[in-house]
């Protein structure tokens, strides 16, 4: 009996409620693993200070953003504050064909997309695994909103509006984490990639 020569690469999509931390485990995952990339994204904005094209954001304007979007070639996008974002499928594509394991966070719109795409889409099937980050309360959201002091007090509002209508989500995904410390959950986003690194279904996809 022959055994699998590599694992697959993955694309591991973390997703929730506002202030559970998401973006953190992702920059943990690509500075403790070499092996393992934040996916790129696409944008109409401008490049802030200190940004690189290809590397922070593949900056587009107008024209040639509405231009790939009538193409097909974002997996999904969305317009927040005037701009226009979206995940070009070739950056995914080509990387997981290089076997380069990838994560990103994105909203829940986005994931219900990708996986609305990944019904079509066979490589996607194969290397796609979504989790929800879901808070131990609604309480919980807010302590951590309010401890960021960043926000007014009227931003602070509609982010728990949207995080109450996210909640009910987790049961679309393949794992739901309810967030503990940064230590507990960073643990289980990797006991999660270890384990479907090794999924014998994606092997035999």
């Amino acid at each position: 009996m022959s055994l699998p020569e590599e694992d697959l690469a993955l694309l591991m999509i973390l997703a929730g409620p506002t202030g559970t931390g998401k973006s953190t485990l992702c920059g943990r995952m690509t500075e403790k693993y070499s092996c393992i990339q934040r996916v790129i994204t696409s944008t109409t904005r401008s490049p802030r200070e200190g940004e690189t094209d290809c590397v922070d954001y593949f900056f587009f304007d107008e024209d040639t953003f509405s231009k790939k979007l009538d193409e097909g070639a974002f997996y999904e996008s969305a317009e927040v504050h005037n701009y226009r974002y979206g995940t070009l499928k070739s950056e995914i594509q080509e990387k997981l064909d290089q076997n380069i394991d990838l994560v990103m966070n994105i909203d829940v719109q986005g994931v219900a997309a990708f996986n609305r795409e990944a019904k079509e889409d066979p490589l996607l099937r194969q290397r796609l695994v979504t989790v929800f980050l879901m808070p131990p309360s609604f309480e919980e959201i807010e302590k951590r909103l309010l401890n960021r002091r960043e926000e007014s007090k009227e931003a602070i509002e509609r982010r728990l509006e949207s995080a109450q209508k996210e909640m009910p989500l987790w049961v679309d995904y393949d794992f739901c984490l309810v967030s503990g410390t940064r230590e507990e959950d960073f643990a289980k986003i990797e006991n999660i990639w270890f384990a479907e690194k090794l999924r014998v279904s994606r092997l035999n996809a």
